[in-house]
């Protein structure tokens, strides 16, 4: 339903803005702070409602997929070798990012500078260099971020079984 009236209001805003000849530029931020309230209100309400802060709705949410899912019911000991391998996993992947984002800037910029004949073929590795090193550039460090977090929870999840095992 929110879903429908901020359709509805975007679209009526916008036709109001074409009609006055207002200028679209520098709208962006605020007209996506504005989507994100509308679309926001039931679930603030919900929350209110029972009382909730978003810290606990989201706990309460991640402990009913761990549930779901049988995560929950796994030994501490198990939920660390699955956390150890998800950060492998982000490792691994951030790091080949870092490989890429190298490997991308030094082509980019050993190319940037040159000049090009008017009739020469175009090169299309410059362009996938630069794309390839921006797209390494925003998720490599992401990433590795997630696999730092998935350590740290492996470790967590390793101290609470040796405390079982006590």
């Amino acid at each position: 339903m929110s879903l429908l009236v901020t359709l509805t209001v975007i679209i009526a805003v916008f036709v109001l803005m074409v009609l006055s000849d207002v200028p679209f530029s520098g709208l962006g931020v605020g007209v996506g702070m504005g989507i994100g309230l509308l679309l926001l209100i039931p679930q603030r309400r919900l929350l209110n409602e029972l009382g909730l802060t978003n810290v606990e709705a989201k706990a309460i949410i991640g402990a009913e997929r761990e549930h779901r899912s049988g995560l929950a019911d796994l030994p501490p000991e198990a939920r660390a070798r699955r956390e150890v391998r998800r950060a492998g996993v982000f490792l691994v992947a951030g790091l080949v990012l870092v490989i890429v984002f190298a490997v991308a800037v030094f082509y980019f910029f050993g190319h940037a500078g040159q000049t090009v004949e008017e009739d020469a073929p175009v090169d299309p590795w410059f362009g996938i260099s630069f794309f390839a090193g921006f797209a390494a550039l925003c998720t490599g460090p992401a990433f590795l971020w997630q696999a730092n977090l998935h350590k740290k929870r492996a470790d967590s999840w390793r101290e609470i079984a040796a405390k079982e095992v006590r």
